[in-house]
């Protein structure tokens, strides 16, 4: 069954939204407080509980919104028993070339996976949220591609490291932004830079892909 995805926020629910996953993620849950957030939102410290109930309301909300744009950036989920191998491997590379694309370009995304690692860090509640609509869903996904491209078994636990490590490319290029930055003396992450990153990443890709169908049964 498809996760229950949360409609957009708007006005000043997505205002303190976006504050909290800035503040939540910089400073963390506890070192932040409504006034900040209110602040920071152009509101006042009333609207918090008005539009979410309080404090934990809107940390949880904050984690609907981050599975609301991934799933967003993700697409919409198409019916994968009948693709071919290429298909199934075109598919792959397109989700990928996305991902890297917007999580590395687009300016909320940054916050939001600082907000994300922060979360998990902590060992939050809100980790289930993430878990089980938004990993679960989307590991499962990828996984089932990996199989279809490869013929490797689904559930396999080499199938299920593959997925990770597909996530994990572009995750690390987001947390590990301004060494790279300097590293590669570039002035900023834009679409030309997540370009250079993708055809890295395609390249990985394309190895692990070889390596692992001369190692499918």
């Amino acid at each position: 069954m498809d996760p229950v995805i949360a409609p957009p926020p708007k006005g000043t629910a997505l205002a303190l939204i976006d504050a909290a996953i800035a503040l939540f993620g910089t400073k963390g849950f506890a070192a932040t407080s409504t006034r900040e957030i209110a602040e920071r939102a152009e509101t006042n410290v009333a609207s918090i509980s008005y539009h979410f109930g309080g404090k934990d309301g809107l940390r949880r909300a904050c984690a609907e919104e981050f599975v609301r744009r991934m799933h967003e950036i993700l697409g919409p989920p198409v019916a994968l028993e009948h693709l071919s191998p290429t298909e199934a491997e075109t598919l792959l590379k397109n989700l990928l070339h996305v991902m890297t694309v917007r999580v590395l370009t687009e300016s909320s995304n940054a916050l939001m996976v600082n907000f994300v690692i922060r979360e998990i860090t902590e060992k939050s509640e809100t980790i289930d949220i993430f878990y089980n609509s938004l990993i679960a869903v989307a590991h499962k996904r990828l996984s089932m591609l990996w199989s279809i491209a490869t013929g490797a078994r689904t559930d396999s636990p080499e199938t299920a490291l593959r997925a990770f490590s597909v996530i994990g490319q572009v995750v690390y290029f987001r947390l590990g932004s301004e060494i790279v930055l300097r590293r590669m003396g570039w002035a900023e992450l834009g679409r030309e830079q997540a370009e250079d990153i993708y055809r890295v990443l395609q390249g990985n890709l394309d190895a692990l892909l070889d390596q692992a169908r001369r190692a499918a049964p």
